[in-house]
């Protein structure tokens, strides 16, 4: 608790839960931490094992961050943060980053005890794509492009986050102009369904 209970340390690695990250990718989705305390932070979370450094490439071979055996250990105590941090009173104008709002989709899935459903998904977030499956038995989280799916949908996380937790139709929202979807329509409207309202209104 030493280490991780620092601030920002679980932050670090929540955004590294998907994959390693470079320091500047780091600082876009902790916009708030200091280029010292982040960089603070990761020397400290390297000395105690959670995050170790690597080499990312070709085409470019750039350093980055990413989490150890140890780190990835984390990932269950930070969807229950992410479960717990979701019944607490709506907080319409706070930015959340797209793996803060992934590892949110991990925790609120819920899947339905009548008409099962079945589907792989693409969430395209600026340049960030992700690769969502659900089922049955669970849901997956995966960054990057690496198979077939049956709609990909494009948006801003404020608009993806309303999708699903805030009760906009997804017709809506693609007349708005807010969302793009390209593929099976009807897969997307039946996914965004899965995630209802958290408890109190929560619709971040």
């Amino acid at each position: 608790m030493d280490i991780v209970g620092e601030r920002w340390a679980l932050l670090i690695v929540r955004e590294l839960v998907f994959g390693p990250k470079r320091f500047g990718d780091l600082r876009a989705g902790l916009p708030k931490a200091s280029q010292n305390v982040l960089s603070q932070r990761l020397r400290e979370l390297e000395q105690s094992g959670i995050v170790r450094r690597v080499q990312l490439g070709p085409p470019a071979s750039v350093h980055a961050y990413e989490l150890t055996e140890r780190g990835q250990q984390l990932e269950p105590t930070l969807i229950e943060l992410s479960r717990w941090g979701a019944g607490l009173p709506a907080e319409p104008d706070v930015e959340m980053s797209t793996d803060a709002f992934m590892l949110l989709l991990k925790a609120l899935y819920r899947p339905p005890t009548s008409a099962p459903v079945t589907a792989r998904l693409r969430l395209q977030v600026g340049t960030d794509s992700f690769e969502v499956g659900v089922s049955p038995e669970g849901i997956s989280v995966a960054r990057g492009r690496s198979g077939q799916v049956d709609v990909t949908v494009t948006g801003t996380v404020r608009a993806l986050r309303e999708l699903m937790f805030g009760g906009t139709p997804l017709r809506s929202a693609v007349s708005a102009g807010e969302i793009e979807v390209q593929g099976d329509t009807g897969a997307a409207e039946r996914f965004f369904l899965l995630f209802g309202a958290a408890p109190g209104g929560w619709t971040r």
